[in-house]
């Protein structure tokens, strides 16, 4: 019984010794909250703070070595763990404005990418306006030369046949008396003289245009017979066309019969009026400067 209570009180002493140096809370908060302050990306970005940070740890760690448990030990860690924790604040502040200024320029970098790309679509676009403009400017110059040199042309022409010019249309109508022999497709010999100064005119026109050869005949005979003359007569006056250089794919050739007549089929003289070729050229192009 002697023994075992001097052992006891021993063991209780122990005991004592030991907690009395063991840290506060406050000392192992700050110890914890130090080391990841040291060992992150404060260690580079809050240098100043960090080191700050260490020398009151060092305060709180001498505090602890002259009496563990201490209130002052208590004190000096709690600021230890404040500096430790803005170091870790700041550090996290300074990312979060370094990476918002890295956006803004990233921001104001696109803008101005955007800005130059516009700016260039815009002198392009421009440059295409105005090339366009003076093309289509050059194109209607030209068109109003040739209209006049139509009109000139025409204007020899206007001894052999009949001219008629509207805003779009121009109809050139030819005797069928000096085209053809009497009931006959095949042309006079007068009749390609006076077709090829027409042929000459038509081929100024160019493709902006289409040129339809419409034959007539007078009411004498069956309608399926002047139908097929008329037909005849107007193939052969557009084969002769394209034969002196009139664009093939611009003309057409329509038998009308003796449909339309434009005289009375009573007399000699009206049926003669009647017995014609029409070329009728009409412009499938009037593009407008804006």
């Amino acid at each position: 019984m002697n023994r075992t209570i001097p052992t006891s009180i021993f063991a209780v002493s122990l005991l004592s010794l030991a907690c009395a140096h063991d840290p506060s809370k406050e000392l192992v908060s700050a110890r914890r909250t130090y080391e990841t302050a040291a060992n992150g990306p404060a260690a580079e970005t809050a240098k100043t703070e960090v080191y700050d940070a260490k020398k009151a740890l060092t305060r709180a760690e001498k505090a602890h070595d002259r009496k563990s448990g201490s209130q002052e030990e208590v004190d000096l860690a709690y600021v230890a763990l404040r500096k430790a924790d803005y170091a870790i604040a700041y550090s996290t502040y300074l990312q979060y404005q370094s990476n918002t200024e890295k956006a803004k320029a990233e921001y104001l970098t696109t803008l101005e990418s955007q800005k130059n790309n516009a700016q260039d679509q815009l002198a392009d676009t421009k440059d295409e306006l105005e090339a366009k403009n003076k093309a289509l400017m050059a194109a209607q110059a030209a068109r109003k030369a040739l209209e006049l040199q139509l009109v000139s042309a025409l204007g020899s022409l206007s001894e052999m046949a009949k001219i008629k010019q509207e805003e779009q249309r121009t109809v050139i109508t030819l005797n069928g008396a000096v085209l053809f022999k009497s009931d006959e497709t095949q042309l006079l010999p007068i009749a390609k003289e006076k077709l090829g100064q027409v042929a000459d005119v038509l081929k100024q026109y160019g493709d902006q245009y289409s040129i339809t050869v419409n034959g007539y005949t007078d009411s004498r005979g069956s309608d399926v017979h002047n139908q097929q003359l008329s037909q005849g007569r107007a193939e052969s006056v557009r084969s002769f066309l394209v034969s002196r250089g009139v664009a093939e794919g611009v003309v057409s050739a329509i038998g009308q019969g003796e449909a339309q007549p434009v005289a009375d089929n009573k007399s000699a003289e009206g049926r003669a009026n009647n017995r014609r070729v029409e070329i009728v050229v009409d412009r499938i192009g009037t593009p407008e400067a804006k």
